[in-house]
């Protein structure tokens, strides 16, 4: 059977040390279908298959890379496939006696045949599964020198497979923008000297300053000698750089070619990501001058809540008083939304935590000295669109000073103990938000609403969406909402 579970079955097979070296060797198939102009199929021996080398094994296919550089002989994916030795013959060959096979495959879900080379994967004296290059039968493409060395770089790196010396037992340094075969290429031999590159690389380095030919010249020689390419040679492991130079950035990574413990040469990709390190450096800039913009509104928003309290001072009136000292805190609560919001794991910020940070702060400027309100919240939605969230945050402050005001008039509660509880929860893509508390509760009949209940049916019902429900009995009042997720468009 095909499918995730012998997918698992057949890597669970592998050793702990087996399985490291098989995903190393996964991660570097595009590479190797690049520079083969084929499909690179990576099997594994299907666990409960009939024997462990060859004879009647069936097989899992763990890994599938498509070559940029040609086109394809398997347009679906087959990573997961589980095969049979008699679809792939020379992969039970090439497991039972350890040594490469080619040859001829028939795929008959195609009706065609392909040439297909099978190479052992051999990891500390033994065969733990079969690389497979795969390509068409029958193909127009002209040859010259660049698919020569490819293919000869291949040549290569299946040898070092079968040797056990591909992939390599460590890989520093990996880099954020790693280049392909198709960015460029270099090929170095034994001294060190370019043997061979590609139009892209030669581009690559012209960027760099290096106007001449530099066939059959040392790197150093030309006036670039990466530090990768020393340590790459000293210690027979890949490494990576960027070279940054007259305003162009180039990354490079260098490739040992090992034969019998020897480097016979270097391959060195090369990638010029100047276009993306000017984007990188200009992200950088706009998020400076976001968070600029966001420090600005949320200290404007801090001043304007400092004047209402500064002005309610010189009023009369308790009402006016009142009135001013709610806007106020309306304002304070936006700042602290905005503040999480525009934090570094705004997006991230789950709605929930931001429900928590609110609740303290309505905790400390609502309840009465006399009687301390216990304010508890309960769910977890995760993440929401930041204006899903403002909004939200500036209904559970109505809802909350709503319960403060008429459950809790006077410190008085049904229970001795005033509390209030914030229930979230996700249904689908619906949002939905209770707050009960234990008060006095509201008299039956029509809801009578003030400024703050009408704000609430104003951004519930109009600005989100959504519905809004209240019930009511002595010993407490729920009021129930529910809206989508994702605000709907102005």
């Amino acid at each position: 059977m095909s499918g995730p579970s012998s997918l698992a079955g057949a890597l669970d097979a592998l050793k702990d040390a087996e399985r490291v070296h098989h995903d190393r060797l996964a991660a570097t198939t595009a590479l190797l279908a690049d520079i083969s102009f084929a499909d690179i199929l990576l099997l594994l021996p299907a666990a409960g298959s009939q024997d462990g080398h060859g004879g009647g094994t069936d097989f899992v296919v763990t890994a599938h890379s498509r070559p940029i550089t040609s086109q394809t002989v398997h347009p679906d994916d087959l990573l997961g496939r589980r095969v049979t030795a008699a679809e792939r013959p020379l992969a039970a060959l090439a497991l039972r006696t350890g040594v490469s096979s080619n040859g001829g495959a028939y795929l008959a879900d195609q009706h065609r045949w392909v040439q297909s080379l099978a190479v052992p994967v051999n990891f500390r004296n033994r065969t733990i599964g079969l690389l497979l290059r795969e390509f068409p039968a029958v193909s127009d493409r002209v040859w010259g020198r660049l698919e020569n060395t490819y293919f000869g770089l291949f040549r290569r790196l299946a040898g070092m497979i079968a040797d056990g010396a591909y992939p390599y037992a460590a890989t520093p340094g990996d880099h954020d923008h790693p280049p392909r075969v198709g960015d460029g290429l270099i090929l170095l031999d034994a001294w060190q000297r370019v043997e061979y590159l590609t139009p892209n690389a030669h581009s690559a380095l012209r960027r760099l300053g290096i106007n001449g030919d530099p066939t059959g010249r040392r790197l150093a020689h030309v006036g670039i000698e990466p530090r990768a390419l020393q340590l790459t040679v000293s210690a027979a492991l890949p490494h990576t750089e960027e070279i940054e130079r007259n305003g162009h950035n180039v990354v490079v990574r260098c490739l040992p070619l090992v034969q019998e413990d020897t480097i016979g040469g270097v391959l060195v990709l090369v990638r010029d990501i100047t276009e993306l390190r000017r984007a990188d450096r200009l992200l950088i800039t706009k998020n400076a001058a976001l968070a600029e913009v966001h420090h600005r509104v949320k200290n404007n928003l801090q001043t304007v809540s400092s004047l209402l309290s500064l002005q309610s001072r010189w009023l009369d009136g308790p009402e006016a008083k009142e009135a001013l000292a709610e806007s106020s805190r309306r304002i304070r609560l936006i700042a602290a939304v905005h503040e999480i919001l525009s934090g570094p794991d705004g997006d991230s910020t789950s709605f929930e935590s931001v429900v928590a940070s609110l609740s303290s702060l309505l905790r400390e400027s609502l309840a009465p000295p006399n009687a301390p309100i216990s304010i508890k919240v309960e769910g977890a939605v995760g993440p929401l669109p930041s204006e899903v969230m403002t909004t939200m945050a500036i209904v559970l402050n109505e809802l909350v000073q709503n319960a403060v005001d008429h459950g809790f008039g006077g410190g008085e509660a049904t229970t001795g103990h005033n509390e209030i509880v914030v229930r979230i929860s996700r249904a689908g893509s619906e949002l939905r938000v209770s707050v009960t508390d234990n008060g006095v509760g509201m008299p039956d009949g029509p809801l009578q609403e003030g400024l703050g209940l009408t704000l609430v049916r104003t951004l519930v019902e109009h600005d989100l969406g959504g519905r809004l429900v209240h019930r009511s009995a002595p010993g407490g009042t729920t009021v129930e909402l529910a809206t989508p997720t994702v605000a709907p468009n102005p």
